[in-house]
C-alpha cells in the first residue's frame, strides 16, 4: 500500500507515552456544568485550534472519493500522523449536521487505563477538544445509567482516555452540529453492548466504534493477522472476529451484531499500519475504518443495468453519442455512489468482450458506462464491436465487493481457501496481476485448473500459485440479459 505520510506532515510531535502538552484552559460556556477536558491535545493531535483544523483537513483531503454515508462505522484511535488518513476515509462520508437539528452521535470505546466491569457513560455534559465545547445528551445519559445496572456514570474512565477523544475534533469538522453520548466500555459481552445500544439509538443516530487493530508486530506479519480480521468484517463472521487483535473488538461485534439484526451491509473503506505511514515497518500497528450500510432494495436497479449499457453502446456506435451518467444519476441516485463494475459480453455462449473495475474509483454510473464502451471497443484481445453485431451480443453486468488480501499458509492452505462460485480471484507477482470473475469458476470449476488459468493470464508461469503469490477476493452481484432471439 503507498504510503501517505506526505499528506500529514506537520511541525508537530506525537509523544505516545510522554508528556502531554494541554491546550490553554479556556473557560467553559455558563450552559455546561461539567466539561472533561481534553487529555492528550498536544499528542495524539495538535493542540492548538487552527494547526489542528488544517491537520484535520488535511487527512479529509487525501480521500478523493467517498462512500455513501453510513449508519455505524468503526475508525482508528491513534495519533493523526499514524492513524488519521485511515480514519478519514470512514468520516468523509459525513454530512453535516443543520444547527436547528443536530444529530446524536454514539460513541464506543475501550478503557485503555481503567479497569471496568460493564460500561461509563461518565457525568458530564460537555466533552472539549480544542475546537470547542461538544454538548451531550445529559437527558438519554441519565436514562441509561438510570435503566441498565452495568452502566455507571464514573469520570476515571473518561478523565484520560484516548479511545473517544481522538474521534471529536473529526466529528466537528465533518457532522459539525451533533450530541455525544460517550461510552467507555471494560469488561462485557459484545451482544450486552448492542443490546443497550440498539435500545437507546435512533434510526438517525450514528453509532461509531473506536479501535486500533493489531499491535507491535513487523509489517508482514501485522498485514496477514489484520487481513483476517478485514474479512471476518466483509464475511459478518463473528467467531473468527472474536479471536482478532483488536483493543476495541468488543464495539467491532457489537457492531456487527446490530448489523445482523438489522440486516446492514459491512464494508472495508481503508486499511494500513504505521509502517505505511509514519512508523518503524519492523512494529507497526495496524488501523482499519469499517462501514455498515443499510440494505437497499437495488434488485430493481440491478436488473436494468445490462439494458443501460446496451442502450450506451447503440447511441456511441451509431452517432458517437451514448447515455449522460449525471442525468442517469439524476434518475437512479444510487448510480452516484462510488462503484467497480466488469462488463462482460458474450457471442453465441462465447466470451466477446470483458473489462471493468477491481476498485471503485469513480460513480457506479460513469463506469459502468465507460466500462462497457470499453468491453466492446477496447479489449485487446477481440476486434471492435461494429453496430450490426452488437444485436447478437448478451450484455452482462458484475458489481464488484472490495477486494480483500487474503492470508493463507502455502499451496494446500490456498486451495481449501478458495469458494468456487463465489470468490473472484485477484492474482499478483511482481509487477503481473490478473483476475477472474466468480463466473470464471462455471469453466474453470477445480481450484487447481483456476488458479492455472489465472497464472497465465496474468503473464506468468500456470504453477505460479505455488510459489505464494499475493491472493485478494472479492464478490460480485450480476446480471445478464436474455438471450438474443
Amino acid at each position: 500500500m503507498e504510503s501517505n505520510h506526505h499528506l500529514l506532515s506537520q511541525s508537530f510531535n506525537y509523544h505516545p507515552h510522554g508528556h502531554v502538552t494541554k491546550p490553554a484552559e479556556q473557560p467553559a460556556p455558563p450552559s455546561f456544568k461539567q466539561v472533561r477536558k481534553p487529555a492528550v491535545a498536544g499528542a495524539f493531535y495538535p493542540g492548538e485550534a487552527e494547526q489542528l483544523r488544517s491537520m484535520v483537513q488535511q487527512c479529509l483531503d487525501g480521500v478523493a472519493e467517498p462512500a455513501p454515508e453510513p449508519k455505524a462505522m468503526v475508525a482508528p484511535h491513534a495519533g493523526y500522523i499514524y492513524s488519521g488518513l485511515t480514519a478519514a476515509y470512514a468520516y468523509k462520508t459525513l454530512k453535516p449536521a443543520p444547527a436547528e437539528r443536530p444529530r446524536r452521535v454514539f460513541l464506543l470505546g475501550p478503557s485503555h487505563r481503567v479497569y471496568l466491569e460493564g460500561a461509563s457513560v461518565g457525568n458530564y455534559d460537555g466533552y472539549e477538544t480544542p475546537l470547542g465545547v461538544i454538548p451531550l445528551d445529559s437527558a438519554l445519559i441519565a436514562k441509561m445509567a438510570e435503566n441498565e445496572p452495568d452502566i455507571s456514570r464514573q469520570n476515571a474512565a473518561h478523565a484520560q482516555e484516548h479511545s473517544l477523544e481522538v474521534h471529536l475534533p473529526f466529528l466537528q469538522q465533518t457532522l459539525k452540529h451533533f450530541v455525544l453520548v460517550p461510552v467507555v466500555f471494560g469488561k462485557m459481552e459484545p451482544t450486552r453492548l448492542a443490546e443497550i445500544i440498539d435500545r437507546y439509538a435512533d434510526e438517525e443516530d450514528l453509532i461509531i466504534g473506536s479501535s486500533d487493530l493489531s499491535h507491535f508486530y513487523d509489517y508482514d506479519k501485522a498485514v496477514r493477522l489484520d487481513s483476517s480480521c478485514n474479512q471476518a468484517l466483509l464475511d459478518m463472521d463473528m467467531e473468527t472476529m472474536a479471536h482478532c487483535e483488536a483493543c476495541g473488538n468488543i464495539a467491532i461485534r457489537a457492531l456487527m451484531a446490530t448489523a445482523q439484526r438489522k440486516q446492514w451491509q459491512s464494508s472495508l473503506a481503508d486499511y494500513r499500519n504505521s509502517g505505511d505511514t509514519a512508523g518503524d515497518k519492523r512494529r507497526v500497528v495496524g488501523y482499519a475504518s469499517y462501514l455498515f450500510h443499510a440494505e437497499k432494495d437495488d434488485n430493481a436497479m440491478l436488473e436494468r443495468l445490462p439494458a443501460l449499457v446496451r442502450q450506451h453502446l447503440e447511441g456511441k456506435l451509431a452517432d458517437g453519442k451514448g447515455l449522460d451518467a449525471e442525468q442517469l444519476t439524476q434518475e437512479m441516485p444510487a448510480l452516484g455512489e462510488q462503484g467497480a463494475t466488469f462488463i462482460t459480453l458474450t457471442k453465441k455462449g462465447e466470451l466477446r468482450g470483458c473489462i471493468g473495475s477491481l476498485q471503485a474509483h469513480r460513480p457506479l454510473g460513469q463506469d459502468l458506462l465507460e466500462n462497457g464502451v470499453a468491453a466492446a471497443l477496447k479489449d485487446p484481445r477481440f476486434p471492435a464491436v461494429t453496430r450490426q453485431e452488437l444485436d447478437e451480443l448478451r450484455v452482462e453486468v458484475s458489481i464488484l465487493t472490495p477486494a480483500v488480501k487474503l492470508d493463507y499458509a502455502g499451496p494446500d492452505d490456498l486451495l481449501s481457501k478458495l469458494k468456487p462460485g463465489l470468490h473472484g480471484v485477484i492474482l499478483a507477482q511482481g509487477a503481473r496481476r490478473g483476475t477472474f470473475l466468480p463466473q470464471v469458476w462455471e469453466q474453470l470449476p477445480k481450484p487447481e485448473q483456476f488458479l492455472q488459468h489465472l497464472c497465465r493470464k496474468a503473464g506468468l508461469d500456470g504453477n505460479c500459485w505455488k510459489a505464494n503469490p499475493d491472493i485478494y477476493l472479492y464478490e460480485v452481484e450480476k446480471v445478464k440479459e436474455a438471450l438474443p432471439s
